[in-house]
């Protein structure tokens, strides 16, 4: 295994020795993990996005066309 010196932001380094102590594992076993996975996942062409779009088809509450009905819930929704 190679050695390197590394500069890493406070924030993310507080986790890592906050998931070594939960974890009982090395700080470099920690961050060469995650690089692996991080790799992997840029690799199989992931995007960063996790938004998940869901649709169904839904039904006119009402026909626009018809001016009365229109009217009717428009009025409805101002009372």
């Amino acid at each position: 295994m190679a050695r390197i010196t590394l500069d890493i932001e406070a924030p993310l380094l507080k986790e890592i020795r906050a998931l070594q102590r939960k974890e009982g594992r090395s700080m470099g076993r920690i961050v060469s993990d995650l690089l692996a996975e991080a790799l992997a996942r840029r690799k199989a062409g992931h995007t960063a996005s996790r938004l998940r779009w869901f649709s169904r088809p839904m039904d006119a509450l009402v026909d626009i066309s018809d001016r009365v009905a229109l009217h009717a819930i428009l009025d409805r929704d101002r009372e």
